[in-house]
């Protein structure tokens, strides 16, 4: 991996183990005890007022650094990062810190590249996001639904990204057809009986003609508006408080 590639991937908080301090290893976070230590941490941090909201805050931000780093990869360089959750920690800053002395990089081959493709998602989902996700939920007993449509907002939001750049025809072709591949994916992708994000997964047109989220996230529950933003942009809750004019304070 060169150095353009290794900065771009720091721009998604990824570090060597070297270049941030962890605070936790993934692995640990598979024990209930200790990952129900670590979500009231974060509960208190984020001033969040229950497990539920700090898991589903934890979600959105671990499918950025884990997945959308990934997908972003694919179509960018035609590569993915291989994480293992036992090569994987969190620094305090909630940063993902690699323990590898190099970059753990996987190229991929135009003439192979299907295969090559469902083997690194399947790494990607069925060995990490879903055990972690599985503990998530078992700890704070958080909708699935919720956790895995935080996945499929992140996918969603870093290929609209991607489209809205000048891309190679190349790329763009890769793109929609991760994206399709993604959307078309069995249940077996992700170790599941079914495929947990094809319902939420949505570009371009459909994108256009209903961006809103089937399920809410419960940022709006934080103590504190860390973003500023009140409600996410595309919040269930949001659109439905805009049809019916009530007060936020009524949902």
């Amino acid at each position: 991996m060169n150095n353009t590639v290794s900065n771009k991937l720091r721009t998604f908080n990824i570090h060597l183990e070297n270049e941030k301090a962890k605070d936790i290893d993934m692995s640990e976070l598979l024990n209930e005890k200790t990952c129900r230590i670590f979500l009231q941490r974060l509960m208190k941090e984020i001033k969040a007022p229950n497990l539920s909201v700090a898991a589903s805050m934890f979600s959105k931000r671990y499918a950025y650094l884990v997945v959308a780093s990934n997908l972003y990869s694919m179509v960018e360089y035609n590569s993915a990062l291989k994480l293992p959750i036992k090569a994987c920690a969190l620094s305090k800053e909630r940063e993902l810190c690699i323990q590898s002395k190099d970059w753990p990089w996987d190229e991929g081959s135009d003439s192979v590249r299907e295969q090559w493709r469902e083997n690194v998602l399947h790494s990607l989902f069925s060995e990490h996001i879903t055990p972690i996700f599985n503990i998530l939920q078992k700890t704070s007993r958080l909708s699935s639904a919720i956790l895995w449509e935080n996945v499929a907002i992140r996918i969603n939001s870093i290929y609209r990204k991607l489209l809205s750049k000048d891309m190679e025809m190349v790329k763009i072709e890769r793109l929609n057809s991760d994206f399709e591949f993604l959307k078309d994916a069995q249940g077996d992708l992700f170790n599941l009986k079914e495929n947990p994000i094809r319902q939420f997964l949505k570009i371009g047109f459909e994108f256009e003609q209903n961006s809103s989220r089937r399920t809410c996230c419960m940022y709006y529950q934080l103590e504190e508006d860390i973003e500023g933003i009140g409600y996410c942009g595309i919040c269930p809750m949001k659109s439905k408080l805009k049809r019916t004019g009530k007060y936020i304070e009524e949902c």
